[in-house]
């Protein structure tokens, strides 16, 4: 649980193992629901597909919540752990009763915005890690030079 919440809190990354674990979450529940699970049995299953103990107690609390007669959306907001983007077309697909294509377009969503945060990261790290290995390189070459010129000061 720890482990999970600090994946969640990291600055840069918490954002995308929270997107990609809703997104998993999401097109769990949306397929199974569009092949005719019962929305208790469906979230039973999605939420062990999330890989993250914090939204998997989130879901079993709305699972209790489903269970008294609310909504998926509301115990889903009240937790603060989905994006509010999320809650809300939750909310708008359960009056409209699409849940399940809803869901999987989310996923979709979620899927497709991560990917182009994880491609700008990767461009911006490469002239990073290209600036490191040449100070890297320029120290090597110093360190050789050094004796070298320490020799010839040492001459004269």
């Amino acid at each position: 649980l720890f482990a999970d919440k600090m994946k969640l809190r990291m600055p840069l990354f918490g954002n995308i193992f929270l997107s990609l674990a809703v997104a998993r979450f999401c097109r769990v529940l949306g397929t199974l629901l569009g092949n005719g699970v019962s929305i208790l049995k469906a979230l039973e299953i999605s939420r062990h597909a999330t890989g993250n103990s914090v939204l998997s107690n989130t879901i079993e609390q709305a699972t209790e919540n489903i269970k008294a007669g609310e909504s998926l959306a509301v115990p889903l907001a009240k937790s603060g752990q989905f994006p509010k983007t999320v809650t809300e077309m939750i909310s708008v697909a359960e009056e409209a009763n699409t849940l399940d294509s809803v869901l999987v377009n989310i996923a979709d969503g979620l899927e497709n915005r991560t990917s182009r945060k994880l491609d700008l990261m990767v461009r911006l790290l490469e002239p990073l890690m290209l600036m490191v290995m040449a100070f890297i390189i320029l120290m090597i070459v110093i360190a050789l030079l050094m004796p070298i010129m320490n020799m010839g000061t040492a001459m004269t």
